[in-house]
């Protein structure tokens, strides 16, 4: 990394020493700063007198727990993002506490590089967030198709209210069948995709929806998050996994990001169609 570029200063917290040295050795080697506090209060100490881009918690620590501490920060720094580590015994404890605010969550052991790729991500959210509505930092000039399927309905025309407001084409519909049938004959790009439903669940349509229509992006959103769930959603293919209740222009901005990745990797796979063909009919 160029020595001018600021790199992302980072705080984790955990009272594991082997698991903080060994995480903060590798993600050092991929141009992060990262400070280390052994329990929730040194970390609450080292945040009075520093400033630090992201913290990244475990949630089951002697003394202040994890949870306790992110309600702390997000009390005091709600400007900082806050990533929680978990096992999959606790993921119920941090949600049921704060359903909201919590950048992100991974469960231990966690990869270095997907780690790295979630703060990344969140710092890029975090300045969405910053924002003034409207602001055109993920915004495209393009008009979205977006579908949203959930059983609630009242939900559903509040998010069609909110997209629609920032030039986006809605469908709307309260089943993973009718989603399926509704893909079949309109154009979509996003489609929002509830976990929990009637008929067939959000999991099992979204492995219908990446098998026979791949092109389109899914988002989970969720009111039970659940780390299985999370990571069963990301191997079947869903862009990104959100928690109700959703917020209206980090929503926005989300769903704005997923269409562009989607036409970036429409534009590669393009571009490396026409370089075969030309590899392939070069005179």
């Amino acid at each position: 990394m160029n020595g001018n570029v600021d790199k992302i200063k980072l705080l984790m917290v955990d009272d594991e020493k082997e698991f903080l040295e060994t995480s903060a050795r590798s993600l050092s080697r991929r141009d992060f700063e990262v400070h280390l506090a052994f329990d929730g209060t040194t970390a609450l100490q080292m945040l009075k007198q520093d400033r630090y881009d992201v913290v990244v918690l475990d949630v089951k620590m002697p003394g202040l727990d994890g949870v306790e501490v992110f309600h702390r920060i997000q009390n005091q720094w709600p400007e900082i993002p806050v990533i929680l580590l978990t096992g999959h015994g606790t993921i119920s404890q941090a949600f049921q506490t704060s359903k909201e605010g919590i950048a992100d969550y991974l469960t231990k052991p966690c990869d270095i590089d997907e780690l790295a790729r979630r703060i990344k991500e969140i710092l890029v959210q975090a300045k969405d967030k910053s924002l003034p509505a409207g602001t055109p930092s993920e915004v495209t000039t393009d008009l979205v198709h977006v579908l949203l399927v959930d059983d609630e309905i009242e939900l559903l025309e509040s998010l069609k209210k909110i997209l629609e407001r920032r030039q986006m084409e809605v469908h709307i519909t309260q089943s993973g069948e009718q989603a399926l049938e509704i893909l079949k004959k309109t154009y979509i790009d996003v489609v929002v995709l509830d976990v929990k439903m009637p008929g067939i669940d959000g999991l099992e349509t979204l492995q219908i929806m990446k098998r026979k229509f791949p092109a389109v992006e899914v988002i989970l959103l969720t009111g039970h998050p659940s780390v299985d769930t999370a990571i069963r959603g990301i191997k079947l293919g869903a862009s990104e996994y959100l928690i109700k209740p959703a917020k209206d222009d980090s929503f926005a901005n989300i769903i704005h990001r997923v269409y562009n990745n989607r036409r970036e990797n429409i534009a590669r796979r393009d571009k490396e169609i026409i370089d075969e063909i030309r590899r392939n009919f070069t005179d």
